[in-house]
């Protein structure tokens, strides 16, 4: 072997890879010179980061040359000795990294694909599983692609024995694979710094991890098509890992050393003058706002300003006050993203909410001052306020009649704010949005949208405006709630898994105004969780279509949703098991208990006497009242699977129908209890009418129908079996409060007798259709699960109504022991009172307690019921009076700025020093953010200065205390200890003394 020959190929080696490709392809494309950017490092990566695609393309090309070249001489030159092919690509790598300053992975890679491509796969193979391996126990970022780098590395020796199983080649391919190892620990990682380098653009699509929640929202109202100044964020991570001293972490008071690159490319694309904003993790998100608790600062000039600027916002992350906030709403600690916009110089400035942040009414508040945002956030003015409730469109044109001579925004640009308002709204989806806003002279700009924290969670009538309409008695809902929380969470834990556990399926539904609501914010997360797309909250809020999931999303739970499917599927045998060893004992028990399938008791014809036999007291004591209440507790115990059958069963059926396109049509419904409940009517109406045509002549009247039937014990005998079969059901078959038809037979006796009345009364039969054997395979796979639905259907309004029948027994004897004064009462009581009063054995009094139930639902029923409610309260219809009181009353009119109604004593609070003390309710003269440590210690906050959208008033609604703004002279005209009471929703103080 020509010796010569090898120290001249390993020369070769070591100045070809000293040449600095990669730095000459980037100073080509970009004119820009790698060692001086980012980590210094001259690699493929860094060409990518700093000099673009081109340079980094052409850079890729140029190593691919270098690797591949040694590797070719050397099997050309000594073509029995392989391994000194892979001994030339040490010294190649030794050049770039001494003299090029590059890393030389990418000539390893390529070169050792030439020589062996199986040892460079299995390598890379095995690289790619170590990354995913260190992904899961570091989570996804640097540290772990780092690490599965170095580990490709220093498999390749022992890929290299199992391919070639060459003691020489393994050598050679050891020391190859420890030299890579060394640089990759020696040498920094471009990759990881421009991350924390890069400047995100608001053009693009940006991730709220990395960017902060206000730069994100922003990015994607500005790719929306919304006037959004131009912006770019340095990410949270910037600057980290490469510090003058070691700031970036709490309690360092040290600046980050970003690089001097950076703030000359931020200075170049902003050439005037520039406001450097706050981006963190947590700020404007769905659940808390942090108003105020960090800085802006603006304008600002030059590039030595900028950089003053940036580490003065990042540092505002550290104070003591944002600290205690983010103890407070338990947001963790990560590092602040920057935002740098230019500076707009606006003629007036203000916020707005696009809906009214009391309740959530149909009003947007708009708030305006001369100058910057920043005025009336701040807190230290009463801005202008203005409401215009967009659900009467002649409101907003008398708004902008009044404006015309006292406001200083034009009819016209207040009309732009308002629809800016409803588009911004609907573009989330329909969540409530808090507005920073401004107008220069020429448009209206957008500075912030963040949701209106307190309007959580939101509720919504869809679905449950379907399954229990109407008002809702307390008894009723005390029982369905919990049935209907539980099912619904078990369905998605099945989905879920392990994720489910910190969702609290007990809020999946609520009561307001009397009516049930379903948690939309709960639902759309479990939305999100399942991987189904963002419209699913439109669909919850405002009735649109759902849209088809992503697969990307869907992929991560197939094993989740194919624990559902598996349920669904075994649906149809559970429940026929079920059915006959729980539930048809369940009823033969029940009928035997309260006595109806015995003959020899009769039941009359008239309301009371088949009211007695299904609400009758032999015993009003409490040892038959704890019988009846076992019974109630038994029955509730039996609702629980038919329920989860009852909720699944038509998921179940809905699925199959779109899987297999099957038309309502095909399905044969017979069984089901609301038409063939018609039908037999319908056919005893025929009967009715025949008998009296066969005494009468074919024109028969109503009285003639009524005599014939009261005249034939026949026909009363066959409508007494169809109460028996069909009794059972209610007009809400879900509400256990409304009377089922067995309570009430004259109504269905006039009706049978109106049915008779026509001269059809025949049900037209469903005829046979016509279906292919394609359309009949398809119908096949829905047909039995149609049936077994209806047979769920009446086993739950069976058992529902033997619920309700033993409540009247329990309310006949709570009638004769005078517990309760008339019939209806019990189901203004909750289950838990009821099992109370009857456990307990003593005397007791509900009637103040129904009274006011009574009361509540008389006047929910008459109220206007909104579709989606924000927050916790049904939007008020009282018309809330804004006009300033005069000195004669004891009511000062302020602005309403936080819900709720708290009578206590006056602490007057000049500094935010001051000593509060307990449950004293705060008099300041205005509530910028530093006075939100004293502030959350009040009962209830009444200020001097100050609107809705103040600082103060924002973190008041995320306490919920009870807030007042624009008290003037409060300090002076109220007095330590003075008891006042303070509505925050009318937006008055009463002075009680």
């Amino acid at each position: 072997m020509p010796l010569g020959t090898i120290a001249l190929l390993l020369a070769a080696s070591f100045s070809l890879g000293a040449l600095p490709l990669t730095g000459w392809a980037v100073r080509v494309f970009s004119r820009r010179d790698l060692r001086a950017l980012g980590t210094g490092n001259v690699g493929v990566s860094a060409a990518f980061i700093h000099g673009g695609k081109l340079a980094g393309i052409a850079a890729v090309l140029a190593e691919i040359a270098r690797g591949i070249l040694p590797v070719l001489a050397g099997r050309f030159c000594f073509p029995d000795a392989p391994a000194i092919a892979i001994a030339l690509l040490i010294p190649l790598v030794a050049g770039r990294y001494a003299i090029a300053r590059g890393g030389g992975v990418t000539n390893a890679v390529w070169g050792l694909l030439v020589f062996s491509p199986p040892v460079a796969v299995s390598s890379g193979i095995w690289g790619l599983l170590v990354w995913g391996l260190a992904q899961r126990w570091w989570g996804k970022g640097d540290r772990a692609r780092l690490f599965a780098s170095r580990c490709g590395c220093l498999c390749t020796p022992i890929w290299v024995w199992v391919w070639r199983q060459s003691m020489p080649e393994f050598l050679a391919a050891a020391g190859l694979a420890f030299l890579l190892f060394t640089i990759s620990l020696r040498q920094g990682d471009d990759m990881a710094l421009s991350k924390s380098e890069q400047l995100f653009s608001l053009d693009d699509s940006l991730d709220a991890a990395i960017c902060g929640d206000k730069a994100a929202k922003l990015s994607q109202l500005k790719r929306a098509g919304f006037n959004v100044p131009s912006g770019w964020v340095l990410s949270q991570e910037a600057g980290i890992g490469h510090r003058a001293s070691g700031i970036g972490h709490r309690g360092n008071s040290d600046e980050l050393s970003i690089s001097n690159a950076s703030i000359q490319n931020l200075k170049s694309k902003i050439q005037n003058r520039m406001i450097v904003r706050s981006s963190a993790a947590g700020e404007d998100g769905e659940t808390s706002s942090a108003a105020g608790q960090y800085q802006t600062i603006g304008p600002v000039f030059t590039e030595a300003e900028l950089l003053d600027a940036i580490n003065r916002c990042r540092q505002s992350y550290w104070t003591s006050e944002a600290v205690a906030y983010r103890r407070q709403r338990q947001l963790p600690d990560t590092q602040m993203a920057v935002l740098i916009q230019p500076y707009i110089d606006s003629e007036f400035a203000g916020v707005m909410f696009s809906r009214n942040p009391l309740d959530g009414g149909s009003q947007v508040i708009i708030e305006a001052l001369p100058g910057g945002a920043e005025s009336v956030v701040g807190g230290q003015c009463t801005p202008v306020h203005l409401e215009i409730d967009f659900s009467k469109p002649e409101s907003l044109e008398k708004k902008l009649t009044e404006l015309k001579s006292n406001s200083i925004i034009s009819p016209s640009i207040l009309s732009e704010l308002v629809k800016q308002a409803q588009a911004i709204e609907a573009f989330f989806h329909g969540i409530p949005q808090d507005i920073e806003w401004s107008w220069d002279g020429e448009k209206v700009w957008i500075l912030q949208s963040r949701p209106i924290t307190n309007l959580q969670p939101f509720w919504t009538r869809t679905i449950a405006a379907e399954v229990i309409p109407g008002a809702i008695r307390p008894l009723t809902w005390s029982i369905n709630r919990p049935l209907t929380c539980g099912v619904w969470g078990e369905i998605f834990q099945v989905v879920l898994g392990e994720r489910a556990s910190g969702l609290n399926f007990n809020e999946t539904a609520t009561l307001l105004g009397s009516h049930a609501y379903f948690n939309a914010t709960l639902l759309g997360e479990i939305f999100r969780m399942m991987g189904l797309p963002e419209q699913g909250l439109e669909f919850l809020l405002r009735g649109q279509k759902m849209g088809k999931p992503p697969l990307g999303k869907i992929l991560p739970n197939l094993p989740g949703l194919w624990r559902l499917v598996q349920r669904e599927r075994a649906l149809n045998a559970e429940f026929k098991g079920d059915r006959t060893s729980i539930f048809l004992p369940a009823l033969q028990s029940l009928e035997k208990e309260e006595g109806r399938g015995k003959k020899e008791e009769g039941r009359g014809s008239s309301e009371e006497e088949i009211l007695m036999s299904n609400a009758q007291c032999p015993m009003p004591d409490y040892q038959y009242l704890t019988e009846l209440l076992d019974r109630a507790e038994q029955i509730q115990e039996w609702l629980k699977p038919i329920t989860y059958y009852n909720i699944l069963g038509p998921i179940g059926l809905a699925i199959r129908k779109a899987i297999f396109r099957v038309d309502d049509d095909w399905l044969a419904n017979d069984s089901a209890p609301e038409i063939a409940s018609v039908r037999a009517l319908q056919q005893l109406a025929q009967k009715l009418r025949q008998a009296a045509v066969s005494q009468r002549d074919e024109t028969v009247s109503v009285a003639d129908l009524a005599q014939t039937f009261a005249e034939n014990p026949a026909l009363q005998a066959d409508f007494e079996k169809w109460l028996d079969i069909y009794g059972y059901l209610s007009e809400v078959g879900t509400d256990i409060a409304v009377p089922t038809w067995r309570e009430q037979p004259e109504v269905y006796q006039k009706l049978l007798i109106n049915m008779a009345q026509k001269a059809e009364t025949n049900l037209v039969e469903k005829g046979e259709i016509g279906l292919s054997f394609s359309q009949k395979w398809r119908l096949d796979k829905c047909q039995e699960r149609a049936l077994v639905k209806n047979e769920i259907s009446e086993i739950y309004a069976r058992l529902l109504a033997h619920l309700r029948w033993t409540f009247l027994e329990i309310e006949a004897c709570g009638l004769a022991m005078q517990v309760f004064e008339e019939s209806g009462d019990i189901f203004y009581l909750e289950f838990g009172e009821i099992q109370q009063w009857i456990r307990s054995g003593g005397s007791v009094s509900f009637k103040d307690t129904i009274s006011q139930r009574r009361d509540r639902l008389v006047a929910d029923r008459d109220r206007p019921i909104p579709p989606v409610v924000y927050g916790n309260l049904l939007p008020n219809s009282q018309t809330r009076a804004i006009d300033s009181a005069t000195s004669e009353t004891n009511i000062i009119q302020g602005i309403p700025a936080s819900i709720g109604r708290v009578e206590g004593f006056v602490k007057i609070c000049r500094t935010a020093s001051t000593d509060l003390g307990e449950n004293a309710i705060a008099v300041v003269p205005y509530t910028d953010a530093g006075w939100a440590p004293l502030l959350l210690g009040a009962t209830a906050i009444i200020a001097e200065v100050g609107g809705q959208l103040s600082h103060g008033a924002i973190i008041a609604r995320e306490y919920k205390i009870p807030a007042v703004m624009n008290i003037s002279e409060a300090t002076t005209r109220l007095r330590d200890g003075q008891k006042v009471r303070v509505d925050g929703y009318l937006g008055t103080v009463e002075l009680l003394e």
